[in-house]
């Protein structure tokens, strides 16, 4: 899945996948952080950027993940929620954002509740773009909160 082009640049090819109706690209990644590949999961074709494909998504490859230890969210337009595991791979899930009271940010929400961030209404609807750290993550880099 991964190769090394003659010019440094990677070379990726994703495999279409479809689970119960939902349909997202796979494929893996070299990060350099992490020195080795990373698996990476997006929202594909018709399914891109619709809230519930990417709550349905989120719920149906979450066991293919560890413990999801960093949610970001870009300042930019349609960039879509990206939680990042334990082990560098990344979901991608282009139906959710951030600083308005609509059905994405909704979806926004109840993903990372689902995967353990603690958020309230408030943070989403307010925030134009975040870094979050999951709560056990904080304790080992920062520890207890005051």
């Amino acid at each position: 899945m991964f190769n090394q082009s003659t010019n440094g640049k990677q070379h990726i090819t994703p495999i279409i996948c479809k689970i119960k109706d939902i349909t997202y690209q796979k494929y893996h990644l070299y990060k350099k952080p992490y020195e080795r590949e990373v698996l990476v999961i997006k929202n594909h074709g018709e399914d891109r950027g619709v809230n519930n494909k990417s709550i349905s998504l989120f719920e149906a490859v979450n066991d293919q993940f560890d413990r999801f230890k960093i949610a970001k969210m870009s300042k930019e337009i349609d960039s879509g929620l990206i939680l990042i595991d334990k082990k560098g791979n990344e979901l991608h899930l282009s139906g959710c954002s951030c600083g308005y009271a609509g059905t994405d940010s909704h979806a926004t929400l109840e993903i990372l509740n689902k995967a353990g961030f603690e958020v309230n209404k408030r943070f989403v609807f307010c925030s134009k773009g975040f870094t979050l750290f999951h709560p056990n993550e904080e304790i080992e880099l920062f520890g207890e909160r005051l």
